[in-house]
């Protein structure tokens, strides 16, 4: 590596290790929903809590203690008292002679507020001014005339972000305000109201939270984009790099593997394609068997004895990929779980059974190996291989990819493929055997009928 791109990556490494340690929160009833940031949703939350007599057994406590805290604020005009709260009215979408308010609560004649919601949506054209102007709330009956003007009032309820209303009678509310208000309430009241409602208005107010202001988490994940932006040159020469070096990888790695297995040997074999690996193999038996490393693949890396990769309808061996359509052997995924490779350093591998169009095969074969499992279980134990009760992959095993002991990363992957080998196949004759009878008799069965 260039002394430049270590020295950048030591920087990334310093800041992303500043950062606190931080879990994303589950999200909300409306983000699972996908409508977190419908203003109407929200609405209607709100104004559920606020109605004393909605099915939440609130009664009136919610909309006391948002009112007294709005009397309370030094913008606003509003004088709360407790002996208007059993005459409070609230209604939505109260229809006018120019326009449509989203809530408009009211107290007889003597007071109003008129709320006009916003979530991430702009003022609509003079809509402020226009509501303002209107000589009564015709879809309630009320007139404004009949109240007196320090009875009326209006409430902008938007992000803190939001631009202030055009009309300069709407006071500037933040949802976040509403939030802090709302978090007090619970806290002030814990245990009093039912566990439910409870829940849902915390919800509600972590809603509003996760959607206008940034949790730690996600303070994080915008210093990280940060991070991944500033230093895009240096991570996409990274990237490009290795996927060159994994490409060659995938047209390589029975070779290597060759290479790296004790008493094995590259050879030539007309029946493999040039592009895979046919190998001899001197088996703990004994026995010297041919192997075909099915590289250049980019998933699907195969590992098989020519016996055990058959073409059924011409009944003879075959070591190519032609479609043979009884395929056992060792696999390996090169793409699918590259994740567990590279980041994890881990290796999956399995024994197959390929469900490649011969159901006959396919549903024998797997019958008795689900038969034979006590003798199977005796030949793979000791090593990192499992029985899983699938029919396709019959056994599943995980090796380390230890990066640190060899000299680059695909010599570690290398080194684990060969130990995966050699415990399932090259020194585990029990296993072979088991594998070879099995396979002949479910052969045998198929050509037969």
């Amino acid at each position: 590596m260039s002394r430049s791109i270590a020295t950048e990556l030591t920087k990334i490494q310093r800041r992303l290790a500043a950062l606190p340690e931080a879990e994303e929160p589950p999200p909300t009833t409306l983000q699972v929903l996908g409508r977190s940031t419908q203003e109407r949703d929200w609405q209607q939350f709100l104004v559920h809590f606020l109605t004393p007599d909605a099915s939440h057994g609130l009664d009136h406590a919610v909309l006391e203690h948002v009112l007294a805290a709005l009397s309370a604020r030094d913008d606003s005009e509003y004088a709360f008292s407790r002996f208007d709260i059993d005459e409070i009215q609230i209604a939505q979408e109260v229809s006018t002679s120019d326009g449509v308010p989203d809530v408009v609560m009211w107290a007889s004649d003597e007071w109003f507020i008129c709320w006009e919601l916003k979530v991430h949506a702009a003022e609509g054209e003079d809509q402020t001014d226009r509501y303002v102007g209107v000589d009564s709330f015709g879809g309630i009956g009320l007139d404004k005339a009949d109240v007196p003007t320090d009875g009326q009032h209006y409430v902008f309820l938007a992000p803190e972000s939001a631009s202030s209303p055009a009309a300069d009678e709407f006071v500037h509310v933040s949802w976040e305000w509403l939030a802090a208000e709302l978090q007090s309430f619970l806290m002030e009241s814990y245990d009093e109201y039912p566990a439910r409602t409870t829940a849902q208005l915390k919800d509600f107010v972590d809603t509003i939270r996760s959607e206008l202001t940034m949790t730690e988490y996600q303070e994080n994940q915008q210093e990280m984009v940060e991070l991944y932006v500033e230093n895009y040159g240096v991570i996409s020469d990274l990237e490009a790099a290795f996927e060159e070096e994994w490409s060659e990888f995938e047209s390589a790695w029975g070779r290597r593997l060759a290479q790296t297995l004790d008493d094995a040997e590259l050879i030539e074999d007309a029946d493999v394609p040039e592009e895979y690996a046919a190998v001899r193999v001197e088996m703990k038996s004994g026995e010297r068997r041919q192997w075909t490393f099915r590289q250049g693949k980019s998933d699907w890396s195969w590992l098989f004895p020519r016996e055990w990769w058959t073409k059924l309808d011409e009944s003879r061996a075959v070591a190519d990929a032609t479609k043979p359509n009884a395929r056992v052997g060792l696999v390996h995924r090169l793409d699918w779980h590259q994740t567990e490779a590279v980041r994890d350093h881990t290796l999956v591998v399995y024994l197959r059974n390929a469900p490649s169009g011969h159901d006959s095969f396919y549903d024998n074969f797997a019958t008795r190996f689900s038969d034979a499992h006590a003798e199977i279980a005796e030949a793979i134990d000791g090593t990192k291989f499992t029985i899983t009760g699938n029919k396709s992959n019959l056994l599943r095993a995980e090796y380390p990819i230890n990066v640190d002991a060899h000299a680059d990363f695909f010599d570690a992957y290398v080194d684990a493929l060969a130990q995966a080998v050699r415990e399932v196949a090259v020194e585990n004759p029990e296993l072979v055997e088991s594998i070879d009878r099995l396979y002949e008799a479910t052969v045998a069965e198929d050509v037969s009928v």
